[in-house]
Parts: structure tokens; sequence; C-alpha cells
């Protein structure tokens, strides 16, 4: 059986629009379904996010050691712990990554992207030469947009007010958002920056070692490529995105018996089940692990 007609058995039944890419990274073997298609990143995002800061870590405009304090106005809704602690908590950049990659902490994501800016964020992708990957909005816009608040001032959309307003409301999703208002790719151009991380194009050889180290470590999404692997025979590094009727996740699993890799990345939008959207892309890399470990 093709590696395509492994796909298209795994992802048979879905209620909702998924996108898939592919490939061997030792033998060059790709397949994808929808693999050119836009679809929203969620906190996928966050990968070109922490390869901005990086690159600005190598040219010394940024510094991990860089201290900011923590402020109410600085909490986002969402996923992630910071929103839940003290104001006046001192914290690194360094730590403020980690937390954005492991936990996928929205409010520590916000603070990167303000400290390393969205326009250099976009920058960056396009000299990579992702031509359909954009982040236009932070979590912040993206969440108060799900309650029809997106058109606030920055200054007015603070947790309260959130937590408020949300309480028995019917999250719009990103539908609200059209293509140029939200953060997009493609299965196949995340596929191919996540590439260029393990390949040490996308920032220094450092520098994206660094990356895979941080991303080794995610705690989300265990119900998504990780669940049906056997943990004990292989290496996962990853990034998840959820959002109502959206579930992703994209990463590179290592073989530990043979060493070789491979990069999956799954996008689902318009669920009408998240759970079973969350068992589609398990099932998917279930029958892509077998496939390659045959």
């Amino acid at each position: 059986m093709a590696l395509i007609d492994v796909l298209n058995d795994a992802v048979s039944g879905l209620k909702g629009t998924l996108g898939v890419s592919v490939k061997h990274l030792e033998t060059g073997e790709t397949a994808s379904i929808n693999g050119g298609d836009l679809f929203p990143t969620a906190s996928v995002f966050k990968v070109p996010v922490i390869i901005e800061f990086f690159r600005q870590l190598e040219s010394r405009t940024v510094s991990l050691d860089e201290k900011k304090m923590l402020a109410e106005a600085d909490k986002v809704p969402g996923s992630g712990i910071l929103k839940e602690l003290s104001n006046g908590l001192e914290l690194t950049y360094g730590d403020l990554l980690r937390l954005m990659m492991i936990l996928s902490d929205n409010t520590a994501t916000d603070l990167v992207i303000k400290r390393v800016g969205k326009d250099r964020v976009n920058a960056t992708i396009r000299s990579l030469g992702l031509e359909e990957t954009k982040v236009v909005a932070d979590c912040r816009d993206i969440l108060f947009d799900l309650i029809g608040l997106g058109d606030l001032p920055d200054e007015e959309k603070t947790l309260a007010l959130f937590t408020e307003k949300a309480q028995g409301t019917t999250l719009v999703g990103t539908w609200s958002l059209g293509v140029d208002e939200n953060d997009v790719t493609t299965p196949s151009e995340m596929l191919r920056l996540l590439e260029m991380i393990v390949e040490g194009k996308a920032a220094s050889r450092e520098s994206c070692n660094e990356i895979m180290e941080i991303m080794s470590k995610c705690q989300t999404g265990g119900n998504r490529i990780p669940k049906y692997l056997p943990r004990a025979e292989m290496e996962l590094t990853h990034k998840t995105g959820s959002l109502p009727g959206i579930r992703n996740d994209a990463g590179l699993v290592t073989i530990q018996a043979t060493g070789e890799r491979y990069i999956l990345s799954c996008f689902i939008k318009g669920a009408a089940d998240v759970y079973a959207a969350e068992e589609t892309i398990a099932m998917v890399s279930k029958s892509v692990y077998k496939y390659f470990t045959k």
C-alpha cells in the first residue's frame, strides 16, 4: 500500500476538512492530502514566533536572560498558567519561550510577540520562502474575536472582561476571521518550516537545536500525534494548535531503532466533533508510523 493510501484510509469518516503532509527525511518519500490548502494555525503559529526570537537572539537584539515583570494587563485568556499567577512575578524571556512552546501559554506568547514584533516574524517567514504562512493576530486578538469583541481597542481586551463575556457565550470560532485577518498556513508549508529547523536553516544550527529541545518537551496534544506511538521507541518534537472546530499538530518523529525521521503536519478545520478530530490525527500518526517501521 502506498503512503497516500495509508493517509486516505486513516482519515475516512472525518466530519470536517483535513490537510496532512508527510515527509520521510532520509528517503524523501512524501504524501499529502490538501497539503497546499490554507488552514488556521491556532497555536501552531508559535513555531515561527520562536524562530524569530532566536534569530534576534543571534543578532543580540534580544536576550534569553532579559526580564519581564508580569502585570494584570499582560494576562491573556485560554491555555497556559501565567494568567493564574501573581502580578509582579519576574520571568526571563527564556522562561516565556518555554511556557509558550511547552504549555502553549497564551500570555507568554503575546509577551514574546510584543518583544520581537509581528512584522519581523512575517518578514522571516517570507525570507524562508514560505508564501502562504502568516501571523497577523496574537492570542488576545483571536480569543476576543471568538466572543465577538475583536474590534475593541487592545487596552480594553482584559482577562476580566473576557471571563465575564465568555460566560454562556457561543464561541463563533475563527470563521469570523477572514484569511486576511487570521493566522494561517498550509500543511506543506508547516512541514517545510519544521524541516528547516531540523536542517539548521530556519536560524543558526545552535538556535535550531535549542528550538527542537524546547519543542521536544511539549505537554499538549497527548491525544494527537503521540497517542498511539510507542513512547519508548520514538522521540517526538511537535507543536499543537486548538480553537473551536480546529485541531492541529505538526512535528518530527524520530524512530530510535533506526534513527530514521519523518515530519507529520496535520490540520483540521470545521470539525463537528473536536474529539473525533483529535482521534483522526492520532490514527493518521499511528498509520504513518506503522508504514515507516514495517
